[in-house]
């Protein structure tokens, strides 16, 4: 079977002129935005939608401007697609992280420590008021004794005896009850 030569002033001649006129060009300006061995293949991307376009008849005045900015919006969307790529996890990466052990307390240790977090409430409600007070202020406010006793009127040493007093009160309260065998 013989081939049919297209028109020479057909869709087909237009895209094959176009495509000798600026391939050269639009291979390096796609190879600046994408590297060299997707611009080729970016760039016959561009080619087969220009050829589409002419399918559908879109009347086009300026193909060279058409062309290029179809490979614009490719090299666009590749390099969206590369960024998208770059953030997800590869399946060994995946498996990596799922071999961590974690660090964090077991559901055992997290009631534990909600029940321990009750009876230290409960310790300190126990306590005298000036002795929570000085606690309080400095296990919990971070002041210095100096401070406490400047604010609560009584003397360094007071303060001293009072949050001994209160850690030793809470720490026996704390203490895991002995069951006699």
């Amino acid at each position: 079977m013989p081939a049919v030569d297209p028109a020479p002033d057909g869709p087909a001649s237009r895209l094959a002129s176009l495509y000798r006129s600026h391939y050269e060009a639009l291979l390096r300006f796609l190879s600046r935005k994408v590297g060299r061995h997707e611009a080729s293949d970016l760039m016959h991307e561009a080619f087969i939608r220009v050829a589409r376009s002419e399918q559908d008849q879109i009347v086009l005045h300026n193909e060279r401007a058409f062309l290029f900015q179809i490979a614009a919006n490719l090299a666009v969307d590749h390099n969206r697609a590369q960024m998208r790529r770059s953030r997800l996890l590869m399946p060994v990466e995946i498996d990596d992280l799922l071999a961590v052990a974690d660090e964090g307390p077991g559901p055992d240790r997290q009631a534990q420590g909600r029940l321990d977090l009750q009876r230290l409430g409960a310790a300190l409600r126990e306590l005298p008021p000036r002795r929570a007070e000085a606690f309080r202020l400095s296990r919990i406010e971070g002041l210095s004794h100096a401070s406490i006793a400047a604010r609560l009127g009584v003397s360094l040493r007071t303060v001293e005896a009072e949050v001994s007093m209160a850690l030793d009160h809470c720490a026996d309260r704390l203490r895991p009850s002995r069951i006699p065998d």
